[in-house]
């Protein structure tokens, strides 16, 4: 039994993270007409930091909580199964949707800054001057498109997993 638990739980993350990568790739595509194969890259990148970083704050913050709140998370994160719907389930999900928004939209900006190779903003944007040639606008453009993909993505998983935990 614990060895079909275990497929189970690598399988949808697994399918989790291939989903996410599809969706916001189109969406990446589309928004900033980039191609195709650059656009999986962005989303691959994205999607492997953020679960990466997902992961080490459920490792960090399981072993701070109560026992209940424990085996809440536990089963939340790992399993992918609710015992019972519970206000925590819920703070629970607000906080992973929001904190995988977070990574993502600090990644994309980073992954912006790597790639642009331009020595000079680079050094501004460390030192904290203001830049002059990339206006808020396009900033909150990034922002957005990053927004609109994270939650088309992440709602589409919620709504395989509640599909599941129906079927079963």
């Amino acid at each position: 039994m614990p060895i079909i638990i275990a497929l189970r739980v690598i399988l949808l993350r697994i399918l989790r993270l291939l989903f996410s990568i599809m969706i916001e790739a189109w969406i990446f595509k589309k928004s900033f007409n980039i191609s195709p194969k650059l656009s999986v890259q962005y989303a691959m990148a994205l999607n492997l930091l953020a679960n990466s970083c997902e992961w080490i704050v459920f490792l960090n913050a399981e072993t701070v909580f109560p026992a209940e709140a424990r085996k809440e998370l536990i089963y939340y994160l790992l399993v992918e199964q609710i015992q019972e719907t519970s206000p925590s389930i819920f703070l629970l999900t607000a906080f992973n949707f929001t904190l995988l928004l977070f990574i993502k939209w600090m990644g994309f900006e980073t992954l912006k800054i790597l790639l642009s190779k331009d020595i000079p903003k680079i050094t501004q944007v460390f030192q904290g001057i203001p830049e002059g040639n990339l206006q808020m606008t396009k900033k909150y453009k990034d922002f957005r498109v990053i927004l609109i993909a994270h939650t088309l993505s992440y709602s589409l998983f919620l709504g395989l997993v509640f599909t599941l935990l129906i079927l079963e």
